[in-house]
């Protein structure tokens, strides 16, 4: 099996959204989740705090905020265990942000057998 990382992005410029809103889009979230443990692919994942709560450290220098200007923000993050790089993609188009406005980038995780295999992994 490989493991792959899947991060959530959405725009940086993304305009806020009622509470109604927001809390349907984060229901969607608990049952892709939901979905994703019931079928046993998904090791862990978590939302993540606003970008404007980050911390960045760059050799000597300790920064309040993202280090760079950026266009798009990591939201949320995924860690999969699978077959392959395409059972990844199937399970990464089913999340919910591709329709709220955002997009995923998968990363496989190294491992002993090459990118994305989890033998040599910590459990």
């Amino acid at each position: 099996m490989a493991r792959y990382t899947v991060f959530l992005y959405k725009p940086s410029d993304a305009p806020e959204v009622d509470p109604e809103t927001l809390a349907a889009q984060l229901a969607e979230h608990d049952a892709y989740a939901r979905e994703m443990l019931e079928e046993g692919v998904m090791i862990f994942g978590s939302p993540l705090e606003d970008h404007d709560a980050t911390t960045s450290i760059r050799a000597d220098s300790l920064v309040d905020g993202p280090f760079v200007e950026v266009n798009e923000v990591i939201v949320g993050f995924y860690v999969l265990e699978v077959p392959d790089l395409d059972a990844a993609v199937a399970i990464a188009r089913r999340n919910p942000i591709l329709h709220q406005g955002g997009g995923v980038e998968i990363r496989p995780m190294p491992g002993e057998d090459g990118p994305g295999t989890a033998e040599d992994a910590p459990a």
